[in-house]
């Protein structure tokens, strides 16, 4: 199979993600604003139809709160099997937003004051093992939800429906590596997540699943939502696909959701876009619903959203908060990939205005991205921060400082000498989706940005968003990362 640029840098990506409102929010597809909107915000449904054309997704669905209401757009269809068509109370998967769902159970414990973040994880698990005890012993519960741990967790295989319980996922945790020391760096980290989530319903003696609902679906109004695969047959319910390289046609996923051992980091979660902004409206509104009923208090929701870490290398402009990822201009906001899907949400707290947006397709990042920061800047008046393009630079590249092997416990890098410079290999060690390499990719070329970083050129060899950043010179003058978007990779050669 021919691997493009844009097949590469998904591969990647894949496995490399306020005012108080007293009113109820009115949700209407495609509705009218009401008196107080913003003037000259376009039609929603005209613009995800064309997006969705323009894309080649299969279908899409789409949310805004702004103005104390939520207007909703849908086209498409859920199934390509089937037929099915998408509407806006249409179930759709949310990914790594999960992410911040999770982390409103933890800081309803610090509300409770059951859990302290600065608290050893082991004070409240002493069941828990990773590789290392000292690693274990200095992380903290607050390390567990900005990405500070250090352990070495972006998945695991898919272990067969009857061991897929989070209770049975904590022991398989118990040899893994790190990544760095706990709170000495940032490296995204699916596993801290879990056991997260894990920490959540040993202290509450309730199924994790049941604390979602009970604890944050059903008190905010959350009538299109799913946390367990079961209950999303209750709704219509969209599947991923993917784009056949025979045909270039689409295609379901052979699979719906990726271990549900890893529900708290985003393996189930299901929800209409309509819901999704429902939820992050209470968080722009410091805990409060937008029925009034609170679920965090204000302290603990801005605290959420208020920075703990960065990520490093150019590659790696996240901030975190607690959950949320953040960004200039008051921007929080979060992804969410799986199976055939990519969703998105962003909130900007200063206007009281959210956007969700999610897609049934793998490429779908782009519609999903597009129509977000469109729709964000018509409603709120104020665009998020635009993708930084590094010029490429004039410069000779020392391929012994980058070359040689990259890997975590889920794939590998490997950098190689290529056209005068260097370029990159990229294959999983066991499959996330569909169409995960299992074999080395064809080598990919970078060219030189400056600071030891790289981008991938496009097919016209022009510099992109996309940034690799080496890090942490070894003695012997060889690169000890890769850096991309919110993960460190450590050399294994």
């Amino acid at each position: 199979m021919t691997t493009t640029r844009r097949d590469f840098l998904r591969s990647a990506a894949l496995a490399a993600t306020v005012p108080t409102v007293a009113s109820v929010a009115a949700c209407a597809p495609d509705s009218p604003a009401g008196p107080g909107a913003r003037q000259g915000t376009s039609s929603l449904q005209a613009d995800l139809e064309e997006a969705l054309a323009r894309h080649r997704v299969v279908g899409a669905s789409a949310a805004v709160f702004a103005n104390g209401e939520i207007r909703t757009a849908a086209s498409g269809l859920v199934n390509v099997t089937t037929g099915v068509e998408m509407t806006p109370d249409t179930v759709m998967h949310i990914g790594s937003i999960t992410k911040v769902f999770n982390t409103t159970l933890l800081m309803q414990l610090v509300d409770d004051g059951l859990v302290d973040l600065s608290a050893p994880v082991s004070t409240y698990l002493p069941e828990l093992r990773i590789a290392d005890p000292d690693h274990l012993a200095r992380i903290t519960v607050g390390m567990l939800v900005n990405h500070t741990s250090g352990i070495d967790g972006e998945m695991v295989p898919e272990q067969g429906h009857d061991e897929e319980t989070i209770e049975k996922a904590i022991p398989r945790f118990a040899n893994m590596g790190k990544i760095h020391e706990p709170g000495a760096d940032t490296s995204y980290c699916n596993t801290a997540t879990v056991i997260a989530g894990y920490l959540c319903q040993r202290i509450r003696g309730r199924s994790w699943y049941d604390l979602m609902k009970e604890r944050i679906f059903q008190p905010l109004g959350m009538d299109h939502a799913a946390v367990l695969p079961e209950d999303a047959l209750l709704h219509r319910a969209s599947v991923g696909h993917f784009t056949s390289p025979e045909t270039g046609e689409p295609v379901r996923t052979s699979f719906a959701f990726l271990p549900i051992s890893f529900a708290p980091a985003g393996a189930t979660a299901m929800m209409s876009p309509a819901d999704l902004v429902t939820f992050a409206a209470a968080h722009m509104a410091d805990g409060t619903g937008l029925n009034g009923t609170a679920i965090l208090s204000p302290e603990s929701a801005r605290a959420m959203r208020t920075e703990t870490t960065r990520g490093r290398g150019q590659g790696s402009p996240v901030a975190f908060g607690l959950g949320w990822m953040l960004s200039e201009g008051g921007f929080v906001s979060h992804g969410g990939g799986g199976p055939g899907i990519l969703a998105t949400l962003i909130a900007h707290p200063d206007s009281n205005v959210a956007v969700a947006v999610a897609a049934n397709s793998s490429h779908g990042g782009g519609l999903s991205g597009e129509l977000a920061n469109k729709w964000m800047e018509e409603a709120a008046g104020v665009a998020p921060p635009a993708p930084v393009v590094r010029p490429i630079v004039d410069a000779e590249v020392d391929v012994a400082r980058y070359a040689g092997r990259y890997e975590n416990i889920a794939q590998i890098y490997e950098i190689v000498e290529m056209e005068g410079g260097i370029g990159v290999s990229l294959w999983a060690k066991f499959p996330f989706y569909d169409d995960t390499p299992m074999e080395p990719t064809p080598p990919i070329a970078l060219q030189p940005v400056g600071n030891d970083a790289f981008t991938f050129p496009d097919a016209e060899g022009n510099a992109t968003a996309a940034i690799m950043s080496f890090l942490d010179p070894r003695p012997d003058g060889r690169m000890s990362y890769i850096a991309q978007g919110a993960r460190m990779v450590p050399r294994a050669d």
